[in-house]
């Protein structure tokens, strides 16, 4: 049976390293502050907020909240986020998602400051991400190369396979990968025969929100499955891979729940302590 590669042991060990840098800031008179920005009334995007703000609490990081109106014109929205990008007492700007569908249409995302995009995802940040600077990386595919160095896997020279091709997923982490030298392919909805390519693979990570569309004869014995999808059927949390029979074929994999999203949450953490440090390199 293959080793399950639990997130929370990963969190909790980025969780150390968030602490220990949030009280060196709040000794420095310095209050961390993430603003999350939400349009509309969204029953989803309020409880993932309502999970951050639970986690950051612990981590001794402070809240703000900001609802727009879902008719809020794309110049009011924004004029709002230059408001929020000079406002010294925001760290970091966090923007529920989906918007109204007019904002969404209009990509609004990208005009969120770059200097306060902690998720990573306005244009500014996603082309150094693909030049290779450093900046804020999407929290999820950042929290997938986490969980590898914590487990000690090496990526360098691995065959690597991702299905989904989202902006702030499967293309950011795409990159990541790139990055860390191993040779990726990108598969998506219009990929022929994708079971050809996810039988090649050292590697198999899986965003595409269809649950258990991988199943065991689409991995190679003794690879690796990362799962990052989270899907609901008949009231319970699945992944996009069929964790049940994968498992036994497989060295390695990821669960859902209990996976790549609990280090997601520590991701946007260290992303808004990056932003203050940025700051205060500027200054």
């Amino acid at each position: 049976m293959a080793k399950i590669l639990y997130g929370k042991s990963v969190a909790e060990n980025l969780e150390g390293r968030i602490v220990e840098k949030v009280r060196k800031y709040i000794e420095k008179g310095i209050t961390p502050t993430l603003c999350v920005v939400r349009v509309g009334n969204n029953p989803e995007a309020e409880a993932y907020a309502n999970s951050i703000e639970k986690i950051f609490k612990k981590l001794e990081i402070k809240i703000n909240k900001i609802n727009f109106d879902e008719n809020i014109s794309l110049n009011d929205f924004i004029n709002e986020m230059n408001l929020l990008g000079i406002n010294k007492d925001i760290h970091g700007i966090l923007l529920l998602r989906p918007l109204s569908r007019n904002l969404e249409k209009l990509k609004a995302f990208q005009y969120i400051p770059p200097s306060k995009d902690v998720e990573g995802i306005t244009y500014e940040n996603l082309g150094k991400l693909m030049a290779g600077e450093d900046t804020f990386f999407p929290c999820t595919p950042q929290a997938v190369i986490e969980l590898l160095d914590f487990y000690n896997i090496p990526i360098e020279g691995k065959n690597v396979v991702v299905v989904g091709r989202s902006i702030s997923v499967g293309r950011p982490l795409s990159l990541l990968l790139l990055h860390r030298n191993a040779t990726v392919t990108i598969c998506h909805s219009k990929t022929i025969d994708l079971k050809f390519y996810t039988n090649m693979a050292d590697f198999l990570i899986v965003a595409v929100g269809k649950p258990r569309i991988i199943t065991e004869d689409m991995v190679k014995e003794n690879g690796i499955v990362i799962d990052i999808g989270t899907n609901v059927v008949d009231g319970k949390l699945v992944g996009d891979v069929d964790f049940e029979s994968v498992k036994n074929k497989v060295e390695a994999i990821t669960p859902v729940p209990g996976g790549i999203g609990v280090i997601t949450t520590r991701i946007l953490a260290l992303n808004l302590l990056k932003a203050i440090e940025k700051n205060e390199d500027r200054n």
